[in-house]
């Protein structure tokens, strides 16, 4: 008699431990859902890259003519539309602040703010470029998915009035 009994406490115990395992399955499957959906959910010290391209790339100042190079001391703002690929569809828009800058130690050419717009919030982001089209950035913060990002991107920009075809290219690299 003490046979069926130990079978059916073996089978009970094999039963509790499957109901376990499923219940743990699920569990982990729900937490581990919202994490594969992006980078608002990514572990802690992970990062990625972000690339975004830019069309329709235009820098304004009250006091120049579109061709004509900023001086130290000028402030002009820029705007953009953001694109996932090259020629790929618009996701978002781009915002700038610049102010031109002067060194007799090196050659710099603006302290720019940045603002990308993108559907799930903002990355913020400041830096300087050279007398040129490429620049070295920090990624000061975001907001929405991209709160409590860090990180730094090089920006290279063909501002029409400055010569350009109205084009940028962003490589971001983020971490949380």
């Amino acid at each position: 008699m003490e046979e069926p009994n130990s079978a059916s406490s073996s089978r009970r115990g094999l039963l509790g431990r499957g109901l376990v395992v499923a219940l743990g399955a699920i569990g982990l499957g729900a937490v581990k859902g919202p994490a594969a959906a992006g980078a608002a959910t990514r572990p802690e010290g992970s990062s990625w890259t972000l690339r975004l391209y830019a069309r329709q790339l235009h820098l304004h100042a009250p006091e120049r003519v579109a061709g004509q190079v900023p001086t130290k001391g000028d402030r002009h703002t820029g705007y953009a539309q953001l694109l996932n690929k090259r020629k790929g569809r618009v996701i978002g828009h781009f915002t700038a602040a610049n102010l031109a800058l002067d060194s007799p130690f090196a050659h710099t050419g603006s302290l720019e703010i940045h603002t990308f717009h993108l559907a799930e919030g903002t990355i913020h982001g400041l830096g300087a470029t050279a007398r040129g089209a490429e620049g070295h950035f920090v990624v000061l913060g975001g907001t929405g998915r991209y709160a409590g990002v860090t990180g730094s991107y090089v920006a290279r920009q063909y501002a029409r009035e400055l010569g350009g075809n109205g084009t940028a290219e962003f490589q971001l690299t983020l971490a949380r």
